[in-house]
């Protein structure tokens, strides 16, 4: 006689304040974070697609409309265009994605339109709406204000992040409300309710009220605080993120015209080992750049329930986040000993060129096993942050694929620099010094490792993970 199939044991489950269970383990042993690659490989495809459409057109030049609407014009807007579509790509396909893995639980009809308590239901949405548009416009002051970003200077590098912005704004002042009454009527959950920003919102109100009207103090809860670092983290990293890709999606779209021209002109152009070590130095940045920062940017400006992707937790550690931010600009300027290291183009003027092809080689495929870590976290990526364990990918392998693979790729053409610039000047010190810097990049990146596990041992989930993956940086040594 057959026995019945029993659920697995690791079959694990998230409660809501009605006692509503979402699998977060399928009874097949399934990760609901195993396929968040899915929407990263679309995201990737976009991005590769969408340079050659607008190098086949020359769109960052001519503009595009349709119907005889302008999408966009100018080379910033087509930019930003690109990397919205990138966007879109990414949360359609994880949209359809968490809804075939979970059709029971995927939609929730909010408690009070079951009670057709439908007055209530709108005052609630029109007051969260409210909260994220108060945040919104708080975002916008600080941007303005902080002399960093070089607003108030009228300075050039942050000038896609500022047209973002405005955007934004203007496409949140027309859907956002709609957007909380669907969210709130279809996706209700009582604990990403806890997470929004808008509780945030009201919390910050709701201290600020008690001091000023000197009634009893109330105080930011774990999950308040979790939430603000959360937000800091998007502040920090969304700028960056943006003008990152606006300066490296220029390169990939003129690199599909000069690879089209290569593969054309094939038989006429003399092609050397110099020049194929420029091309793979050259092509794989742009190609694996644009790729890694618009996956990123996507993660770290969209969080939303319909996509699973809000913040669980943030990095509670002052040593967390300095030795992650220090690694980013403005903060990696103050690291004398970072900048101390060589340029990774300087390999390029190596006279070995068969060995200067290694290295490049293999610092292109390090690169390659980078951006396929940011690629399997799909929408969920972010700095600093737990948004759902990854365990497959290069993720089954080391902990830190994208640490390990981005460390290996710095020293596979910097230290040969090293060497390169030691043979010719024969400065012991500059090669030292340089050596040191190198070194300190690295360290950097390891305790960036080491503050990540401690920060994300708090989840259960990572546990089981490391139980399955022993190694952090090399398959079984390290």
């Amino acid at each position: 006689m057959k026995k019945k199939p029993q659920p697995q044991k690791n079959t694990k489950t998230t409660p809501d304040q009605n006692n509503v269970s979402y699998p977060v383990v399928a009874q097949s042993g399934v990760w609901k974070t195993d396929y968040a690659w899915i929407s990263g490989v679309a995201g990737a495809l976009s991005v590769l697609l969408l340079a050659a459409i607008f190098n086949r057109y020359n769109l960052l030049n001519t503009g595009l409309s349709l119907g005889g609407v302008t999408l966009f014009s100018g080379q910033l807007d087509a930019k930003l265009f690109a990397l919205g579509c990138v966007c879109a790509v990414m949360l359609i396909v994880e949209f359809i994605r968490l809804w075939l893995w979970d059709k029971k639980h995927f939609f929730h009809i909010h408690p009070l339109l079951k009670r057709a308590q439908y007055g209530g239901f709108a005052l609630e949405c029109i007051v969260n709406f409210a909260a994220h548009l108060l945040l919104f416009a708080l975002v916008l002051v600080f941007f303005r204000s902080a002399g960093e970003y070089g607003y108030v200077r009228d300075a050039a590098y942050y000038k896609a992040w500022f047209r973002f912005l405005d955007l934004a704004w203007s496409v949140y002042l027309w859907f956002g409300l709609p957007y909380v009454f669907l969210t709130r009527a279809l996706k209700y959950d009582a604990e990403a309710d806890k997470r929004d920003y808008s509780t945030l919102v009201k919390k910050v109100l709701s201290v600020i009220s008690a001091k000023l009207l000197r009634t009893k103090a109330i105080h930011f809860d774990d999950l308040n605080k979790k939430s603000l670092r959360g937000l800091l983290v998007k502040l920090f990293f969304a700028p960056l993120m943006t003008v990152f890709f606006i300066d490296q999606f220029g390169h990939l779209v003129n690199n599909m015209g000069y690879l089209l021209h290569l593969v054309n002109n094939s038989d006429s152009i003399t092609y050397t080992i110099n020049k194929f070590n420029s091309d793979v130095y050259n092509l794989s940045h742009a190609f694996i750049f644009s790729i890694d920062v618009a996956l990123a940017w996507c993660g770290y400006v969209v969080s939303s329930r319909w996509v699973d992707n809000q913040t669980i937790s943030a990095e509670p550690t002052l040593l967390g986040w300095v030795v992650c931010i220090f690694c980013y600009p403005p903060f990696n300027t103050y690291l004398g000993l970072y900048y101390s290291a060589p340029s990774e183009r300087m390999i390029l003027q190596g006279q070995e060129h068969l060995l200067v092809a290694f290295f490049t080689v293999l610092m292109a495929l390090s690169y390659l096993v980078y951006m396929s870590a940011t690629l399997w976290f799909g929408v969920r990526f972010s700095n600093l942050t737990n948004r759902g364990i990854i365990r497959k990918g290069p993720f089954a392998i080391i902990r830190h694929p994208a640490y390990a693979s981005k460390n290996f790729a710095w020293w596979c053409v910097m230290f040969p620099a090293i060497i390169l610039n030691l043979v010719h000047s024969g400065n012991w010190s500059i090669a030292l010094t340089q050596t040191a810097g190198l070194v300190l990049m690295t360290w950097f990146y390891y305790m960036r490792a080491m503050t990540e596990e401690r920060h994300l041992a708090e989840d259960p989930a990572y546990l089981a993970y490391c139980k399955q993956v022993k190694y952090r940086f090399i398959p079984g040594v390290l």
